[in-house]
């Protein structure tokens, strides 16, 4: 009895220094001039107005308000990729992971990364991040060039189906090219209009 309970003991303990690595191990492999660059790079993003981030939310229910935690668990949960959505934070980890200076990099620090992001700032950061970065081709660089060279349109004055164009580009922005592929870039962005109206409705 004396050996199970030290068995059991020894296990536990093993859990949680496992967990307690998962979740606070990303202050420890970023270095000091990394999270220097992720505060200036978050800092600097130009703002997303509250129409396109409200859009984005409604279309992935509580990206915003969940964390990575929530996508893996999900993703253990739901085998149908096609429905699951990445957290903000998750994906800005997955596109600032290759430039950050980590001591034998494995693919588990990604997560780490993401819960360092997910701590040290919110997702409506990451989000704002993630949109200013993202190269939507052809010279357009970020959702306020793209709002402007797409549709001659500020941001915060895009309709509802055009904020789902923009969500196709971020999908692909080359498939869901509407010069390259009018209709399947057309039928993209009814799509993301339709999941919006569909959530709105189910709240």
């Amino acid at each position: 009895m004396k050996y199970l309970k030290g068995f059991l003991f020894i296990i536990i303990s093993s859990v949680l220094i496992f967990l307690l690595y998962f979740e606070f191990g990303g202050r420890f492999i970023i270095n000091d001039a990394d999270k220097k660059m992720i505060t200036y790079e978050i800092r600097s993003s130009e703002k997303i107005p509250a129409s396109f981030s409200n859009f984005y939310n409604t279309v992935f229910p509580n990206s915003l308000s969940e964390n990575s935690w929530n996508y893996v668990l999900s993703a253990l949960v739901n085998s149908d990729s096609s429905q699951r959505k990445e957290c903000p934070c998750n994906q800005m980890a997955y596109k600032i992971f290759p430039i950050l200076e980590i001591k034998n990099k494995q693919s588990i620090d990604q997560f780490l990364v993401a819960r360092y992001l997910e701590q040290h700032y919110n997702q409506r950061d990451c989000l704002e991040f993630n949109f200013n970065h993202f190269d939507f081709l052809e010279n357009r660089k970020g959702v306020h060039n793209l709002s402007k060279s797409l549709f001659n349109k500020e941001t915060k004055d895009l309709t509802q189906l055009e904020m789902g164009e923009i969500l196709a580009l971020y999908e692909a922005p080359s498939q869901n090219n509407r010069h390259r592929n009018p209709e399947k870039a057309k039928a993209r962005a009814r799509h993301f209009l339709n999941l919006y109206e569909k959530n709105v409705n189910n709240k």
